[in-house]
């Protein structure tokens, strides 16, 4: 069950799939998916009953969802929208949260599939030399249609990422630890050199959550502070970043890098561009603080944009290609402030009870986490809430650990006085 669903999870990312038939594979899996999870609906149901708070949060958002369709976007966007989000939102935090009892399998299908890309790549390196062709990607899987492949960085930066992290959780000794470790800096200049910045990020994200985590448990105040010098650097980075890229009149104009490719972007006023989307986005949510609290309506950003309506995955249209490339800023302009604050919440509760529980942990729910933020830092890089299967296959995955370990913790609070502290998979 657990392996259908991480399959089906990344069915319509995966190349190799796309090279076949991304979608057959994508609706059989889920179909298959959703049979397996049927036959352990006991076992689901009582680890939902150790979740009532997030159940209410998701109740509350998704009712949002549904009222906000149905007043503000009915005439312009097709029900099956909607129904497209409400069906494969469920499934896929269904299929999460099932698989937490089996993360192993997870992170073995995780691995597997990065494995897979790493041969192709190696491959494609040893026959052809360098990946990159001017400040395009090579045509690393065969596909054969150029506006498909140079489009393919990110994606391939995406799936050697997770599959790092999900290593990570898989080592068994310090021997291999420290081997996935060393792959660290080599992937890093590898997603910097074919410009896959939102996985590079991300990536970087991740591993600092992890050394937060670890910190966290020796000295909450010293985390706190190291959060706060994190956070200082990088706004004070960034916008340094942002003068310099603004007023480099040098920058290569066929450099693949990815800070070369920021500055291009960061210059050129391409509306298509991301920082171009962020601020037209922005500026539209600003200038019409009356929708503010309850937004335009689901998928209406396209309609308004002029790209036509969105549809269901199954059926992609011009519309499902154009959002705003941030799950909060798309979340806000569509739902308003009473979308945005049930939405927000849900999010950072795995972050915020995965803390607190954290010395409790095993390896392989520390990688889950990991992996759950970066994912939560692409969504604010390249993320979209009405396509956002993957991202809910991840949070239905750390809400499963979160109920585990809070049926651990019951578990151990009626056994008889002092005998709990003894479980070595509890933490006081």
């Amino acid at each position: 069950m657990a392996a259908t669903a991480t399959v089906a999870a990344f069915a319509k990312i995966f190349i190799p799939f796309y090279l076949i038939d991304s979608t057959a594979i994508f609706a059989g899996t889920c179909a298959l998916g959703i049979v397996l999870v049927g036959l352990n609906w006991r076992r689901v149901r009582d680890d939902a009953t150790r979740i009532p708070d997030i159940l209410a949060l998701l109740g509350l958002l998704y009712g949002i969802v549904v009222i906000n369709f149905l007043q503000h976007s009915l005439p312009a966007v097709p029900i099956t929208h909607l129904g497209g989000i409400l069906i494969f939102h469920g499934v896929f935090l269904a299929f999460g949260f099932a698989s937490a009892r089996v993360l192993r399998t997870v992170l073995l299908m995780l691995l597997g599939q990065a494995v897979i890309y790493a041969l192709i790549i190696l491959s494609h390196m040893v026959r052809f030399g360098d990946v990159m062709r001017g400040n395009h990607i090579n045509d690393v899987f065969g596909v054969g249609v150029p506006i498909i492949f140079n489009t393919f960085h990110q994606n391939i930066g995406l799936v050697l990422a997770i599959g790092l992290l999900a290593a990570v959780g898989l080592a068994s000794n310090r021997v291999r630890l420290a081997l996935v470790c060393g792959a660290l800096p080599i992937l890093l200049l590898f997603l910097f050199h074919i410009a896959a910045r939102t996985a590079l990020v991300a990536l970087v994200g991740s591993f600092l959550f992890l050394a937060f985590g670890a910190c966290w448990i020796q000295s909450k105040k010293a985390a706190a502070l190291a959060v706060t010098a994190v956070l200082v650097a990088i706004t004070i980075g960034s916008g340094l970043f942002y003068r310099y890229g603004m007023h480099d009149r040098d920058v290569d104009p066929v450099a693949p890098d990815a800070i070369s490719r920021t500055i291009r972007e960061l210059q050129d006023k391409d509306p298509e561009f991301r920082m171009q989307i962020w601020t037209r986005t922005l500026h539209q949510i600003v200038s019409e603080p009356f929708l503010l609290p309850f937004g335009r309506g689901i998928g209406m950003f396209p309609v308004k944009e002029g790209f036509g309506a969105p549809d269901w995955p199954l059926h992609p249209t011009e519309g499902s290609r154009h959002y705003p490339h941030n799950i909060y800023l798309e979340v806000l302009y569509e739902t308003g402030i009473a979308g945005l604050l049930p939405f927000v919440i849900l999010t950072f509760v795995p972050l915020v009870v995965s803390l607190r529980r954290w010395q409790a942990l095993t390896a392989a729910e520390k990688s889950v986490i990991s992996i759950y933020v970066f994912d939560f830092i692409s969504q604010q890089l390249s993320g979209s809430f009405g396509r956002s299967n993957m991202e809910q296959f991840f949070l239905g995955l750390t809400i499963g650990i979160i109920a585990l370990k809070r049926s651990e913790e019951r578990r151990a609070s009626s056994l008889p006085a002092g005998q709990g502290k003894f479980d070595p998979g509890y933490s006081v």
